[in-house]
């Protein structure tokens, strides 16, 4: 019987297959509810009624789950949602409960370390306020891109990198001579507020705060369009372009009519275009992207104690343990990917 539906497999190597067809189109693509069930029934009614195996009929499971969330996921993706199915203002809110929730564990960790008070010394000050200040500035970019507004996302990424080091600077060169003295408490209530805030914040309220205006205007929308296949949908900036100048060439030949007029909601339009197949490339890429990256971050954020090669260090072990897992992921993932489509 394949997990939690039902169906009963005359053959132990067609319940296999199911079982693996199940695990790869749920753990890769994340289908809408009922998909998974939906395609199973049909592919036990065939098998049932050729009497012959899954894998004769339908090929290799993972390929097969590929290709039914290609042909039949296209129209359950809402425009708002990019490769991963989570829109900007998502993106935001649950990277401020993030930051609230870290700020909240480090304050009772100081507080059970340190005691009640903390005392604030200008390195601390200035230091902490411009690493709280990039944290914000990372949420607003991994909003703005999704959001189809790249130069944006650009520009914020050069703040956080400015204010990260900024803060660092601070916190090693500035005096750290005691101003005042601050309760502990109060850092806590504080961290707890922006965590609640942003957890109980409408996600829509804040797709909002993203979603620019077009006004009619058709170059804006033009260029929206562009930035929505880059940032929100994967598409190369040479495809994406290729797009924007066939809607601009449609344009310049239609009298008294936009943009807006003529392809709708530019939202809309662009889920469109990066539908299919290839929308489903796109994301199982970034995926294998996001997991080489991490494992680069690990390497770079733990390089002392990977460098040691000290048995009996626990972060030595949770930094290849991270890496080796990482990495493997992400070479599993990019495996995934077929080789034709790799480099678009």
């Amino acid at each position: 019987m394949t997990a939690k539906t039902g169906i009963q497999w005359a053959r132990k190597d067609d319940e296999k297959w199911a079982a693996a067809f199940e695990l790869h189109l749920v753990m890769q693509f994340h289908p809408p509810k009922g998909l998974a069930h939906q395609a199973l029934s049909e592919i036990h009614e065939m098998v049932t009624e050729t009497g012959r195996p899954a894998e004769k009929l339908f090929g290799e499971p993972r390929q097969y789950a590929a290709s039914v969330a290609a042909e039949r996921m296209d129209e359950t993706h809402p425009p708002m949602v990019d490769l991963e199915g989570v829109t900007p203002g998502e993106r935001f809110t649950s990277g401020v409960v993030v930051a609230g929730f870290l700020a909240f564990v480090l304050s009772v960790v100081r507080w059970a370390r340190d005691g009640l008070w903390a005392e604030v010394s200008w390195a601390s000050l200035v230091g902490v306020s411009a690493l709280a200040a990039g944290a914000l500035a990372l949420c607003l970019a991994a909003a703005l891109r999704p959001a189809g507004r790249v130069r944006a996302a650009g520009v914020c990424w050069c703040v956080v990198v400015t204010l990260v080091a900024g803060g660092i600077a601070a916190l090693s060169a500035l005096p750290e001579t005691a101003l005042f003295r601050l309760p502990v408490p109060v850092l806590v209530a504080g961290a707890v507020a922006v965590t609640a805030g942003a957890h109980l914040m409408p996600d829509a309220r804040a797709d909002r705060w993203f979603t620019p205006s077009h006004d009619g205007d058709s170059g804006q929308w033009t260029r929206h369009l562009d930035g929505l296949l880059r940032g929100r949908h994967g598409m190369s900036a040479k495809e994406a372009r290729e797009h924007a100048a066939e809607v601009r060439s449609h344009l310049a030949s239609a009298t008294e009519t936009t943009a807006q007029d003529e392809f709708g909601d530019v939202e809309v339009y662009a889920s469109r275009l990066a539908g299919g197949r290839r929308r489903i490339q796109r994301a199982q890429r970034q995926k294998a992207r996001m997991a080489a990256v991490f494992a680069l971050g690990i390497v770079v954020a733990d390089f002392d104690a990977l460098r040691s090669l000290d048995l009996t260090s626990f972060w030595f072990w949770f930094g290849l343990l991270a890496v080796v897992f990482s990495a493997l992921l992400a070479a599993l993932r990019y495996r995934d990917i077929p080789r034709s489509h790799r480099h678009q």
